[in-house]
């Protein structure tokens, strides 16, 4: 397309496709980029592994863009890609979107405790994969073909992004940004029972008093669940 950019990251265990249908309604008047997070599709798993290793990756491709018109739109851990990036190189974009970002543990967790999990995935992955990624969509049709896809995705690779999740906190990197923020939540993540503070919190957010926007029957797969409403934020 053309006009201003548009870089959208995907997820833990997700593809750059997955962002397709929401990009297809952007193409009239926007240029698209859509990104391999670090580990998945065509983009090397960085060695040692980091959040800041993959911001760094990300910016490879920032750096080519127009920061002027450029917008990131992150999703579950390609945001706390796209924050690592910003935070190390400011000016690289006009806005960001977050959708269901987690930043940190929302409960208190000590390093004996964090080791016994991280230890029970090495030995156990597939029950922790099956845990903690078949039950994401919509329904049950959908949460099988998001378990599909997540399975191509090498076990290394979820283990050093879930490894990193418990140990780092991208608080301090959403703090230091200077350009505008756009938090989102899907109905997975923000339920109908609950304030948006606390899906803040759930989602390991310092500022449970950030505007949240809630993005209506979706699931993991929002930009395939809602594609318009994904597109006109």
């Amino acid at each position: 397309g053309h006009g201003p950019t548009i870089v959208f990251v995907h997820s833990l265990g997700g593809s750059r496709s997955d962002w397709l249908p929401t990009a297809r309604k952007l193409l009239a008047h926007y240029r698209v980029v859509l990104v391999d997070l670090p580990g998945h599709g065509d983009s090397a798993l960085p060695d040692p592994f980091s959040f800041a290793a993959v911001g760094e990756a990300l910016d490879g491709v920032l750096a080519k863009q127009n920061p002027d018109s450029t917008i990131i739109v992150g999703h579950q851990f390609g945001g706390r890609a796209a924050l690592a990036a910003l935070a190390a190189h400011p000016g690289r974009a006009r806005g960001l979107l977050l959708l269901d970002v987690p930043v940190g543990i929302p409960l208190q967790i000590d390093d004996q405790q964090k080791k016994q999990f991280l230890d029970f995935m090495d030995n156990s992955y597939e029950t922790v994969a099956k845990m903690m990624f078949s039950k994401l969509g919509r329904d049950t049709t959908q949460s099988t073909a998001i378990f599909a896809m997540f399975s191509q995705t090498p076990p290394a690779t979820v283990k050093a992004y879930v490894r990193e999740g418990f140990y780092s906190d991208g608080n301090k990197d959403a703090k230091s940004l200077k350009i505008p923020i756009q938090m989102v939540a899907t109905s997975r993540v923000w339920k109908s029972d609950i304030t948006s503070g606390a899906a803040l919190k759930a989602l390991g957010w310092d500022d449970t008093t950030a505007t949240l926007r809630r993005l209506p029957d979706s699931g993991y797969w929002a930009m395939k669940d809602q594609p318009d409403t994904l597109a006109a934020i």
